[in-house]
C-alpha cells in the first residue's frame, strides 16, 4: 500500500466519531433538576439567611454615656466671692446599660430558627412541583417520539402505494386522481412531521431549562413508559404527612406561635444598671451614684400593644389551621377526581390496544390485499391506512393524557 494511503488511512481512523446525544433516563433528570436548578437553590440561602439571624438574638442594647456638669449654679461669682474663689457645682460622667431579660431572648432565639424551617418546607413544595414537570415534560417527550415513528412508517407505506400506483396507470390499473392523492397525502404527513419536530424542539428546550444546562443540548430518552399500578387512597393523616404544603403550613403555624411567644414574653422585665462619677467644683468633694433599673411593662398604657398583637396571633395561627384543613379537603377531593379519571384512562387504553388498533390494523391489511388483487381501489387503501394512521395517533394523545394524569395524581400524594 502505497505511503500516502497508509497516511490517509490512520487520519480517517484518528478522527472522532460523530458526536451522538447520550441517553438520559427520569431519575438522571429529576436527579439535575434537585440538584442544579436556581429555584431551588434559593430557598438554601434563604434558610442560612434565617440561621445567621439568630446569632443577633441574643443581643444587647447599646450602652449609654453621657457627660456634663450637674448642679452647677448659672453665675459663680457670688459664689466664689463667699468660698474665697471657689465655685460651685459638679462635672458629671455617666455610663449606663440595660440588661435583656433571658426568657425574651429565648423566644426571640426561636422563633428566628423556625423561620429556616419555613424556608426548607417551600423548598419541598417547589422541588414537588418542579419534579411534575419534569415527569410531563419526560413522558410527552417520549410520546412526540412514538408518533413521530408512527409518521415514519405511514410515510413508508404511502410512498410504496404511490409507487405501485405509478407503476400500474400505464395499465389502466390506477387513476391520476388516486395517484394525486396520495401524493397529496405524502405532502401532509411533511407537515406533521414539521409540527411534531417543532414539539420535540420546544420540549428538550423546556427540560434543558429545568436542569439548568445548554438549552440545545440534545439527549436520548428512555421510551419505556411506566405502568404504575392504582393504590387505594390515603387517609388524612398519611396525606398530611406526605404533602411538603401541609409540613410548611404546620411549621408555619408553629412559627406564629412562637412569634406570640415573643410578644407575650414582652410582659417580662428588663433589668438595667447606671453609674455616674462626680468630679467636684471647688471644695465640693467628688461624688458617685449606683443605681438600679428595672422596667414595669405590666402597666396598662404599656401593655396594651403586646397584648394586642398576642391576641392578634392567636387569630392568625386559627386562619393557619383552618387553611391547613382546606388544603387537606381540597387535596382529597382532586385525588379522589384523578382515581376516577385514570380508571377512565386506562380503560380507553385498553381498549386501543386490544381491540380498535388490532381490528384497524387488519382493516388495512386486508384492503391492500384486495387492492393488490384488484379488487379495490387505491382511495380505500389510503383510507384505511389514514384511518389506522389517526387512531394510532389518538392512542398515543390518549397514553400521554394516561400518563399527565398520573403525574398529577402521585404529585398530590408527594411521591
Amino acid at each position: 500500500m502505497p505511503h500516502y494511503l497508509k497516511l490517509l488511512l490512520l487520519l480517517t481512523l484518528a478522527l472522532p466519531a460523530a458526536a451522538q446525544p447520550r441517553p438520559l433516563p427520569l431519575d438522571s433528570v429529576l436527579r439535575a433538576v434537585q440538584t442544579r436548578n436556581p429555584a431551588l437553590r434559593q430557598y438554601d440561602y434563604r434558610a442560612r439567611a434565617r440561621d445567621a439571624a439568630v446569632a443577633g438574638a441574643n443581643t444587647w442594647d447599646a450602652p449609654k454615656v453621657s457627660a456634663g456638669y450637674w448642679m452647677t449654679p448659672y453665675n459663680q461669682q457670688p459664689i466664689k466671692e463667699m468660698n474665697n474663689g471657689q465655685g460651685m457645682g459638679m462635672q458629671m460622667v455617666s455610663v449606663e446599660q440595660m440588661l435583656p431579660n433571658p426568657a425574651k431572648q429565648r423566644a426571640r432565639r426561636a422563633y428566628l430558627a423556625g423561620q429556616a424551617a419555613v424556608e426548607q418546607a417551600g423548598q419541598a413544595a417547589s422541588l414537588n412541583e418542579l419534579r411534575a414537570q419534569a415527569r410531563t415534560l419526560y413522558y410527552s417527550r417520549v410520546i412526540l417520539e412514538k408518533k413521530l415513528k408512527v409518521l415514519d412508517e405511514s410515510a413508508y407505506l404511502l410512498d410504496f402505494l404511490l409507487k405501485v400506483a405509478r407503476a400500474r396507470y400505464p395499465y389502466n390499473q390506477s387513476s391520476l386522481a388516486s395517484i394525486y392523492q396520495v401524493q397529496a397525502r405524502v405532502a401532509m404527513h411533511g407537515n406533521d412531521h414539521a409540527v411534531l419536530y417543532g414539539q420535540l424542539r420546544q420540549n428538550t428546550i423546556a427540560l434543558n431549562t429545568l436542569m439548568a444546562r445548554d438549552a440545545a443540548t440534545e439527549f436520548v430518552v428512555d421510551t419505556l413508559l411506566p405502568t404504575p399500578p392504582l393504590a387505594a387512597l390515603p387517609d388524612t393523616a398519611t396525606l398530611a404527612a406526605r404533602r411538603s404544603d401541609v409540613r410548611g403550613l404546620d411549621r408555619s403555624l408553629a412559627v406564629v406561635r412562637l412569634n406570640q411567644a415573643v410578644e407575650a414574653s414582652r410582659r417580662r422585665p428588663d433589668f438595667g444598671v447606671r453609674y455616674d462619677h462626680m468630679n467636684g467644683i471647688g471644695s465640693t468633694p467628688n461624688q458617685f451614684t449606683v443605681m438600679g433599673m428595672v422596667t414595669i411593662p405590666m402597666v396598662p398604657w404599656a401593655a396594651r400593644e403586646y397584648r394586642a398583637n398576642t391576641a392578634a396571633l392567636g387569630y392568625e395561627a386559627q386562619a393557619v389551621r383552618q387553611q391547613r384543613a382546606s388544603l387537606l379537603n381540597d387535596a382529597a377531593g382532586r385525588l379522589s377526581t384523578l382515581q376516577s379519571d385514570l380508571v377512565t384512562k386506562r380503560e380507553q387504553v385498553e381498549n386501543f390496544e386490544k381491540g380498535i388498533l388490532p381490528a384497524l390494523r387488519k382493516s388495512y391489511q386486508v384492503t391492500l390485499l384486495a387492492y393488490q388483487q384488484n379488487t379495490a381501489q387505491l382511495p380505500a387503501v389510503v383510507e384505511a391506512l389514514n384511518t389506522w394512521l389517526l387512531t394510532r395517533l389518538q392512542y398515543l394523545d390518549t397514553q400521554n393524557e394516561l400518563l399527565t394524569l398520573t403525574v398529577r395524581y402521585d404529585q398530590e400524594l408527594e411521591q
